[in-house]
């Protein structure tokens, strides 16, 4: 299999014009977000050193839950990696492996948005257990908030849908 040509340019962005991806299979729940917000707080330069990979849409490949932190944390710019000429199906993958060791998956996108073989071909090991939503009820909870039912009184916490 041939390589594929691609260019790479890394500069300095306004963070409010990355494009967060919505088929983005990663989430992360607020205890490791509170800790990722932390460690951007304590260590600033890290900002700086580690990129957030982009393509040439600005559209995130990698780092979407850092540009959350740095957004938390009043920041208005942000080093990119610039990837350009990618296909669509590089950059699918590429999120893929860029992802496989860190937070947790969003089985629903997975399901509906990845094609489980091309997934298997990449490494990524996938246990489906059939429930998932006890593992996801925390999703994208640093922006969750307590939500309390007028007619039956029951608390549960609800996100912001598309994020």
């Amino acid at each position: 299999m041939g390589k594929q040509e691609f260019e790479v340019k890394i500069y300095v962005e306004k963070l409010n014009k990355l494009q967060h991806n919505s088929k983005n299979p990663r989430y992360i729940k607020s205890k490791k977000h509170k800790e990722l917000v932390k460690s951007l707080q304590e260590f600033p330069e890290m900002k700086d050193i580690r990129e957030i990979v982009v393509d040439e849409n600005l559209l995130i490949l990698a780092g979407d839950k850092r540009t959350y932190a740095l957004e938390e944390l009043q920041y208005t710019d942000v080093r990119v990696k610039q990837v350009l000429g990618l296909s669509e199906a590089k950059k699918r993958e590429f999120i893929i492996k860029d992802n496989a060791h860190s937070g947790d998956w969003d089985t629903d996108i997975l399901a509906n948005e990845w094609d489980m073989q091309e997934l298997d071909d990449w490494g990524a090991d996938f246990k489906f257990t059939g429930g998932g939503d006890d593992d996801k009820q925390d999703k994208g909870d640093y922006k969750a908030h307590e939500v309390t039912c007028p007619n039956c009184g029951f608390h549960f916490e609800l996100g912001k849908s598309g994020e």
